[in-house]
């Protein structure tokens, strides 16, 4: 039988917001839902510059103009929304269509829910733990590779 924290035991689970429920996330469907925020570049860049490829772009970058600035920025405008909102629905199990049909849920609802999410997950005690636990890796391959004050052989 495991033991676990009384503490976090006691913590919440889940939160509501605008009527919805934001729960905790099994590791599993995390890692489902970082999958799908790895799309997120290549189809930003494929709103921005439809068919082309990553030279055909930086080519296109260096001759900067109004028209072109234009172009990427509206398809980020009409891109980056969906794509928060698909990951909204990933992480939360709330329907797409509820979040983009619910009035009273908007941008500031999204972002509501998104700060939530963060909030019942404990992704800040994630970070930090996990901003330690690469500062001692990284101290302990320093101190692997210290050339050695001894006897010489």
């Amino acid at each position: 039988m495991s033991t676990k924290n009384t503490a976090a035991i006691s913590l919440p689970k889940s939160k509501i917001v605008r009527g919805y429920e934001v729960k905790r996330l099994a590791l599993g469907g995390y890692l489902q839902a970082m999958e799908r925020v790895q799309e997120f570049p290549a189809r930003l860049m494929d709103a921005c510059f439809p068919g082309d490829d990553l030279h055909a772009i930086i080519d296109k970058v260096k001759r900067l103009d109004a028209a072109l600035l234009e172009r990427a920025l509206s398809g980020v405008l009409l891109t980056a929304p969906e794509m928060m909102i698909r990951l909204t629905a990933a992480l939360t199990g709330i329907d797409e269509r509820t979040l983009k049909d619910d009035l009273d849920v908007g941008a500031d609802g999204l972002v509501e829910i998104l700060t939530a999410w963060v909030e019942v997950n404990k992704l800040g005690d994630f970070t930090r733990a996990a901003r330690k636990l690469l500062a001692s890796l990284w101290a302990a391959d320093r101190n692997l590779w210290k050339p050695s004050i001894g006897s010489k052989g």
